[in-house]
């Protein structure tokens, strides 16, 4: 085989060998990408989680707090109801013991008289009779008679007093009875609200510490998952190197090295406010940076394929699109995307949109930062923009 002919077949086969290499290294980083998707899908699910159990939380803990307060306010009415039904009570044994008394003294009364019982009914029946068979003097007999009657009527006034006495006690003692069984039934259906809020605040509490520890363990699993993409990203970027020095290789085993890709101008209309290389806080200015016009269609700056398109940390929604030779656009700053990852895009192809304007921040207007990288290095993407919209 000549020798050109053996340098041809080395060259093509470095080239396959190259492009083997380079499939292989875009399904890694496909798969690392997805994983970070979902990594990210994860932390975002479980901090809206951890959010509304924080929600729930907080009105366990106010309804706890409210029933709380409804619980004081019902035991001061129940302590209440007890106090009224306790002087109830008192005036029932006062009663009981008044009465139990002057029944007391009219039996001692009544028994001392009994005796003469006998001698005052003869008396009111047959005085001159009676004060004869005496055998006692007719004045001394017609005193002891006259006492006996006064006696007599004054132990029956107070038998009608103590009849009147009783005839009170037992009509108060049906209505302090009535007012007593009413008092009972008042404190025992406040008992048994009070139970039933107690209940109520027991439930409560435990709905709040349930809340609480889905919440704990919700920002446990969202910072897991959070750590986890931050990984992810590590495991990206070096991928990404991987595959830049990859693209390194293929452009030099290829006969005829690529031509730089031109970009469809710039993807939206509005000023230069930042240009590449500028100098910033953090060092010389890795892209440039549109002050959009509110509102404004971002168009695609080549053809190739969407491989990222979701907000990734301070950058707001990015996207990425695989203009192919190496050659990555990335543009931030969007309100909403067109496209989505995996969509093939056309230059000049609408892929989303800017922010409206702000009327309450007048200042603070869309802005779209764009970044072009070759094999994962930035270049200034103005050097590449050619004819089209949104051209400076």
């Amino acid at each position: 085989m000549p020798l050109a002919a053996r340098r041809l077949a080395a060259t093509a086969a470095l080239l396959v060998a190259a492009l083997a290499a380079g499939a292989a290294r875009a399904d890694q980083l496909g798969t690392a990408r997805s994983r970070l998707d979902q990594a990210n899908a994860a932390a975002q699910r479980h901090r809206a989680a951890a959010a509304a159990a924080a929600r729930a939380e907080a009105v366990a803990a106010a309804r706890r707090k409210a029933l709380l307060a409804q619980e004081i306010t019902a035991n001061a009415a129940l302590r209440a109801t007890e106090d009224k039904t306790a002087q109830v009570v008192a005036r029932l044994a006062d009663l009981t013991t008044k009465t139990q008394a002057a029944k007391a003294e009219l039996d001692a009364d009544s028994a001392a008289i009994a005796p003469l019982l006998p001698l005052i009914t003869r008396l009111a029946l047959h005085p001159a009779a009676t004060l004869i068979a005496s055998g006692a003097a007719p004045g001394k007999a017609a005193e002891g008679a006259l006492a006996m009657q006064g006696i007599t009527r004054q132990i029956a006034a107070r038998a009608r007093a103590l009849r009147a006495a009783r005839r009170r006690y037992r009509k108060l003692a049906v209505e302090l009875a009535g007012q007593k069984a009413r008092m009972v039934a008042a404190v025992a259906r406040q008992k048994a609200g009070d139970a039933a809020l107690r209940a109520a605040i027991a439930a409560v509490g435990a709905a709040e510490s349930r809340a609480s520890l889905q919440r704990q363990a919700e920002a446990r699993k969202a910072a897991a998952a959070a750590g986890q993409a931050h990984d992810l990203v590590g495991v990206i970027s070096r991928l990404e190197r991987a595959r830049a020095a990859a693209a390194r290789q293929e452009a030099a085993a290829r006969i005829a090295p690529a031509t730089p890709k031109a970009l469809a101008g710039a993807p939206v209309a509005g000023k230069l406010v930042r240009a590449f290389a500028s100098a910033t806080a953090t060092g010389p200015a890795t892209g440039d940076t549109f002050a959009a016009a509110p509102g404004a269609v971002v168009s695609a700056t080549c053809g190739g394929n969407v491989v990222f398109a979701k907000p990734f940390a301070s950058y707001g929604k990015l996207m990425i699109i695989d203009c192919g030779g190496g050659y990555d656009f990335v543009m931030a700053g969007f309100q909403q995307f067109d496209v989505s990852v995996g969509q093939h895009v056309e230059p000049g192809q609408p892929v989303g949109r800017m922010p409206a304007f702000d009327v309450h921040n007048p200042g603070n207007q869309p802005r779209l930062y764009v970044e072009l990288r070759h094999d994962g290095k930035a270049i200034d993407p103005a050097s590449r923009f050619g004819s089209g919209p949104g051209e400076r």
